[in-house]
């Protein structure tokens, strides 16, 4: 006993040999169980397929109903003169053709209704959200609200005149005097044209009663203690055979968005059920069938009794084979799987206890032990990169700065000296909402909006500096507004434009900053006509920007002994810091290129990644 208690204890193969040793005696309860499992299944496939059968004949039924109502909705655009004018007509109209044509669509509209006896009723309502017109079986109804807010109503007139189909409801803005209550009803809405005025009327009203429209499902032949239940595209429960409480309601529909199209096993009310979901129909409507398990079984009762007789006898085989099964192999591998799952899921603390000293208990402490070398590397790792990357950003932005606030200072002492006092006044006020802007200690990331309306005041400085000797003009695409940008991005860009290219310039200078979405990028543009560059310093700067992996190891030192700006012997520090502003944001794919002509322009060219929103809007 001892023996064997060692072995088991240290080799998998011998516990792998017991285990097959007392499989052999175990062939008659593997065919009974899967003579009666196949069965069942066998049993369970036929009642699926008859069901899903079923519920495609419902599905067929409720869209056709749909298509029926649409069509009866469009028919009633033959009419659209009439129904034009009543939508646009005053509360004080009392006019003959108000009532001539009020009367037509009396008699049109109610023989209609008589004549469809699945319509309920008609509603016109204008751009306003007044009902301007309702009928239904009973006659004509009262307003007693409004709909303007009602989501339907924007959804429908966003539409343009498609069908939008609105889930069962009651019409709580009418009111009918002969009747207190209020139908149930399903109705299509579609917004109609006014072709003189070339832009919408308002919306047509269609309602149908929910019964009579789910009426088809009444008719299914149902077997005991089977439920039918429809979900609307909105994921609302709007029909079920069998009333349902609050909490088996709850359940269903979760059940049915889970499930999407096909079966499942669940409990629900209390009850172990099948529930079968059919795929969405047309409009979006689901059909599901829940029928109790114990109902299922009954059809392989006799098979299942076999079976048990059968089982009786091989009981005391099966316990000892489960036994040794779940001791030996089962319950050591459930202990190891879980941590190699969450291993997949990036978990890199999880551990496996080690209980033992055979093969998976080794396997274990391997297991421990790579896992805790991989998440120190990767601790170490993050946290070096995420020092580096700060101190990389907190440097390059300190860098920016004092080369703007050499620039600004030197512009205004400039005004100063001219004797323009007003103008010099306005310039202090500019200057303190851009010092605002440029120590703001908030996000590092704004929007396109608040970055060009700091580069405003920035030009407006500049404007009083260089008495109006050049133009600034700004072209900036609508969806781009928002877009995230780095703060104090163009400042650098504008401000060389400026020193460097148009400080020379008499008259004629012109500053163009343009803005456009091209695929999934945002581009920006900074043009001057000013003195421009040349090949050889288009060429070394483009190389540098296309080269540079690093943020700061090729980034120059600042030239402390040379002002920021200085003609064109600028270093260009201001373009490379940035660009490393970029490319450490948003990656190395983005970043600036310049573009130019010596003595002629020069054009920066800023790379950035457009907002997923407007990716969407632009696209």
């Amino acid at each position: 006993m001892r023996k064997w208690r060692f072995s088991a204890n240290n080799s998998i193969a011998y516990r792998l040999f017991v285990i097959y040793l007392l499989a052999i005696s175990v062939p008659v309860y593997l065919y009974g169980a899967l003579s009666y499992s196949l069965s069942a299944r066998n049993v369970e496939n036929n009642y699926i397929r008859n069901k899903a059968a079923i519920s495609d004949q419902i599905m067929r039924n409720i869209d056709e109903n749909v298509l029926i109502l649409q069509k009866q909705s469009a028919s009633l655009f033959l009419i659209s003169k009439e129904i034009t004018y009543i939508l646009s007509s005053g509360p004080s109209d009392t006019s003959d053709i108000y009532f001539d044509y009020k009367e037509r669509l009396d008699r049109y509209f109610l023989a209609l209704i008589q004549m469809n006896d699945k319509l309920n009723g008609i509603t016109l309502i204008n751009t306003n959200g007044e009902v301007k017109y309702a009928i239904n079986v009973q006659g004509r109804n009262s307003v007693a609200g409004s709909v303007l807010d009602e989501p339907w109503f924007k959804e429908t007139m966003a539409l343009n005149g498609a069908p939008h189909f609105l889930d069962p409801h009651t019409n709580d803005f009418l009111f009918n005097p002969v009747s207190a209550a209020k139908p149930v009803v399903i109705s299509v809405a579609q917004s109609i044209t006014d072709y003189n005025a070339d832009g919408p009327a308002g919306v047509l009203l269609v309602d149908q009663n929910t019964e009579q429209f789910f009426g088809d499902i009444a008719n299914v032949n149902l077997q005991e203690g089977e439920q039918t239940a429809i979900v609307s595209r909105t994921g609302k429960l709007i029909y079920s055979n069998v009333e349902l409480n609050e909490q088996e309601s709850v359940k269903l529909l979760a059940v049915a968005k889970g499930l999407g199209r096909g079966q499942v096993k669940t409990d629900v009310g209390g009850r172990s059920m099948l529930v079968i979901a059919s795929a969405p129909s047309q409009y979006g409507f689901q059909v599901v069938s829940l029928l109790p398990m114990s109902e299922l079984q009954k059809k392989s009762g006799f098979l299942r009794s076999i079976t048990a007789a059968m089982l009786l006898v091989i009981s005391g085989i099966v316990l000892l084979i489960s036994i040794v099964v779940s001791f030996l192999i089962v319950k050591p591998l459930r202990r190891l799987m879980p941590s190699f799952k969450q291993l997949e899921l990036g978990n890199f603390s999880t551990r496996v206890p080690v209980k033992g000293n055979d093969e998976l208990a080794r396997i274990s402490q391997a297991f421990n032990s790579m896992v805790g070398n991989i998440e120190s590397l990767i601790v170490q790792k993050y946290e070096a990169n995420l020092l580096r990357n700060q101190a990389e950003f907190n440097a390059l932005q300190s860098q920016i700065n004092p080369h703007f606030l050499y620039n600004t200072l030197y512009a205004t002492k400039s005004v100063i000296d001219r004797h323009d006092y007003e103008r010099a006044s306005a310039m202090v006020q500019s200057l303190s909402e851009i010092f605002r802007y440029s120590l703001h200690q908030g996000s590092s990331v704004v929007t396109l909006r608040e970055e060009i309306d700091h580069i405003r005041k920035y030009v407006y400085v500049h404007d009083i500096r260089f008495a109006g000797r050049f133009s600034t003009f700004f072209e900036i695409d609508d969806p781009l507004w928002e877009n995230p940008i780095l703060r104090l991005t163009l400042q650098p860009l504008v401000e060389n434009a400026i020193q460097h290219g148009l400080a020379n310039k008499a008259v004629g200078g012109e500053l163009r900053i343009t803005a456009k979405a091209a695929d999934d990028h945002c581009l920006i543009y900074i043009y001057d006509n000013g003195t421009g560059m040349s090949e050889e310093e288009i060429s070394r700067f483009n190389d540098w920007f296309a080269q540079s992996s690093s943020m700061t190891a090729d980034l120059p030192k600042p030239a402390t002994q040379e002002p920021p700006g200085d003609g064109n012997k600028g270093t260009g520090l201001g373009i490379r810091n940035v660009h490393a502003r970029i490319r450490l944001q948003f990656g190395t794919e983005f970043g600036i290129k310049i573009s130019g002509k010596a003595g002629a322009f020069t054009t920066v060219k800023i790379k950035l990644p457009l907002h997923d929103k407007l990716q969407k809007e632009t696209g």
